[in-house]
């Protein structure tokens, strides 16, 4: 049997194990709920008729340029946002926002914002017991006979990254068809290419979050050990780092420490939404080679594993 065979057959089986496994059935469960409730608290407003479409708009610019403005503080040029403005540089910001909010469907932008900032922390439940799961119940020894590590562990990847993408895809494809239907604000014209458009974004963005999650489940034995880890890192990662920013403003050196932020894709995954195809195409190959870092630090981890 070939690598790809092998790689392709340990996805298929992986897969097919998540659907039937607790933790696989919980990651199902959490994620298709937890975005599910994303979307309904931002449809409320205007479900409820608390306020009018056109308000919801200004509202929804105001809040989303607030958002690009505190994620792009980050940049090296600019430590606040007097400086910013002095630069002229929030009037990019604020194209940026109208179109996110104003050129496109609102809703469904406000959505798949708040979405970037949720599935981070919920892809690793789909992908931190792809190794320590077999490690710890010490079924893994009767594989490797019949495989190489390698496409044992590329092929768990595939596998995690397959159904979180078939996850994603299934919940955007619901979010616009309720927009369409139910909360008809904008035609099918625009929510359809829009969709497509944003769900690329989430799938790319899936990419280094699975990676990670896999990579701690070769670091940890214990598959919990693992869920935690990943979940505390995902987590960390951007309250350590905006802490050090601040307090950089006061100490140069925490402030340059400020910039671990970039150890996972929180510093640049917003541009996978920017009106300029370069930045998108940027940011989607940053957000690829992040993945690819996670997964062959993860290959040489598992090499190295004694089993």
């Amino acid at each position: 049997m070939s690598r790809i065979s092998q790689i392709l057959l340990h996805a298929r089986n992986s897969m097919s194990h998540s659907l039937r496994s607790g933790s696989g059935i919980a990651f199902i469960v959490l994620t298709m709920m937890t975005g599910l409730g994303v979307a309904s608290l931002v449809f409320m407003p205007i479900e409820l008729e608390m306020i009018t479409a056109e308000e919801f708009r200004d509202n929804a610019a105001r809040a989303v340029g607030f958002f690009l403005a505190m994620a792009t503080l980050q940049e090296w040029s600019f430590n606040t946002f007097v400086e910013r403005m002095e630069a002229g540089d929030l009037v990019e910001l604020a194209t940026w926002g109208r179109y996110l909010v104003l050129d496109h469907p609102v809703l469904l932008s406000l959505t798949v914002l708040l979405l970037g900032l949720v599935l981070p922390i919920l892809l690793p439940l789909g992908s931190f017991a792809s190794i320590s799961g077999d490690v710890q119940h010490r079924s893994i020894r009767y594989l490797l006979p019949r495989t190489t590590r390698t496409s044992l562990l590329l092929g768990r990847l595939l596998g995690a990254l397959v159904l979180s993408w078939t996850l994603i895809t299934l919940l955007q494809g619901a979010i616009v068809l309720y927009l369409g239907i139910v909360l008809p604000l904008d035609g099918w014209s625009d929510l359809v290419p829009w969709g497509i458009k944003t769900l690329g974004a989430l799938l790319v963005l899936c990419v280094p979050y699975v990676a990670l999650g896999v990579l701690f489940s070769t670091l940890f034995r214990v598959p919990m050990v693992a869920l935690l880890g990943s979940v505390g890192f995902t987590i960390a990662v951007p309250v350590i780092s905006l802490s050090l920013h601040r307090a950089g403003e006061e100490w140069e050196m925490l402030g340059f420490l400020g910039y671990l932020l970039y150890l996972l894709p929180w510093g640049y995954s917003h541009n996978l939404l920017s009106p300029d195809g370069q930045t998108v195409a940027w940011a989607m190959l940053f957000c690829l080679c992040h993945g690819l870092f996670f997964t062959i630090v993860a290959v040489l981890r598992f090499r190295r594993m004694d089993l």
